[in-house]
């Protein structure tokens, strides 16, 4: 009897993604206002709020996010208050305010939209995260 081969399929996914993490002490309506101003966006208090389950408790920790979605380029935005009442979003940057979130970013360069991040009145810092920290922002911006 001949031996049965086997393949893989592997599906590369192409979306990009970019995580930025913002100090300000604006409160999340007012930071997602300058955001809007600056970027000529539309960031809006989602209905929905994103599950995650911390270090694999039982319990579903819940937060509210803004988003938008741009329907000329195609790009998602998402803006995601780090410290909630339930907890912190990523504790491993509890420094961090808030993570803005862009997906299929076909509006701005990086550095572009790092530069405008950055001149935003009330940001204090803008800091370039990797992807491979955010494995739950998957699940947000799918």
């Amino acid at each position: 009897m001949a031996k049965v081969k086997k393949y893989e399929l592997v599906i590369e996914d192409e979306s990009t993604l970019e995580i930025f993490g913002v100090s300000s002490a604006f409160a999340d309506y007012r930071l997602a206002w300058e955001l809007n101003q600056c970027l000529d966006v539309n960031l809006i208090k989602s209905s929905d709020v994103f599950e995650i389950r911390p270090n694999k408790s039982k319990d579903l920790v819940t937060f509210r996010y803004f988003s938008f979605f741009d329907d000329e380029c195609l790009t998602r935005f998402y803006l995601i208050k780090n410290k909630q009442d339930n907890g912190a979003f990523h504790p491993e940057h509890a420094m961090i305010d808030y993570f803005v979130v862009v997906r299929e970013n076909y509006s701005f360069e990086k550095g572009i939209l790092l530069e405008k991040l950055r001149k935003i009145n009330g940001i204090v810092a803008v800091f370039d995260f990797p992807v491979d920290n955010f494995d739950m922002i998957a699940y947000l911006t799918s």
